[in-house]
């Protein structure tokens, strides 16, 4: 093995990417405070950032992937909610994604919506998760455990299941962000629920 290949290695060029991928979010997030996503460019934020252009391309490979790393942060804030109580039911740790969720997008100013809508045009219809691999991660292993225990039936693929799941939490920002008017934690609730009910269903 290389010493290019080492573990060391590759655990330092992950770190130093995850630390320029913050230094770019958080240039980005200042910026917006005062312009709107059309406006941006990258040019202002790696120069803000102090990170060079192939380095941002490389991270987010386009201006709106700057949404990634704001759903990796919401993602985040998720599982510190969750590990911060233990063990819960199912309905309680989705509970606490989808929270997380909304708190994110009710405090997200109109550079990030941009960002998303961004983001949702460029991608192709197939890639649903392509946005929140963490988020869809921490679903998927939330979902295992609980069929694991028993707490839900094994009858849909826990994969399936976890999208599912997921897509009914994060529909509400999407449908909002189209200029439809809504309650997004009321609807997201709503249609989690209807998600556990179906489950549930599934068991008798």
């Amino acid at each position: 093995m290389s010493p290019q290949d080492s573990p060391v290695d590759r655990d330092g060029r992950t770190r130093r990417r995850e630390r320029n991928a913050a230094r770019l979010y958080d240039a980005a997030d200042l910026l917006l405070a005062a312009q709107s996503f059309e406006e941006l460019t990258v040019e202002q934020i790696c120069e803000r950032a102090g990170v060079g252009k192939a380095t941002f391309f490389r991270i987010f490979e386009s201006k709106a992937g700057l949404l990634r790393e704001f759903n990796r942060r919401l993602a985040r804030d998720a599982a510190e909610r969750i590990a911060q109580t233990g063990d819960t039911d199912i309905r309680t740790t989705l509970g606490y994604v989808r929270a997380a969720i909304v708190d994110a997008w009710r405090h997200a100013g109109p550079g990030h919506v941009g960002m998303a809508r961004e983001f949702i045009r460029s991608m192709p219809s197939t890639e649903l998760h392509a946005a929140h691999p963490e988020l869809l991660q921490l679903v998927t292993e939330a979902i295992g455990a609980a069929v694991a225990s028993g707490e839900l039936p094994d009858r849909v693929p826990t994969d399936l299941a976890a999208s599912l799941a997921l897509l009914q939490m994060v529909a509400p920002m999407t449908y909002t962000m189209s200029g439809q008017e809504a309650d997004i934690d009321e609807l997201s609730s709503l249609l989690l629920d209807q998600w556990l009910a179906g489950m549930a269903h599934l068991v008798k």
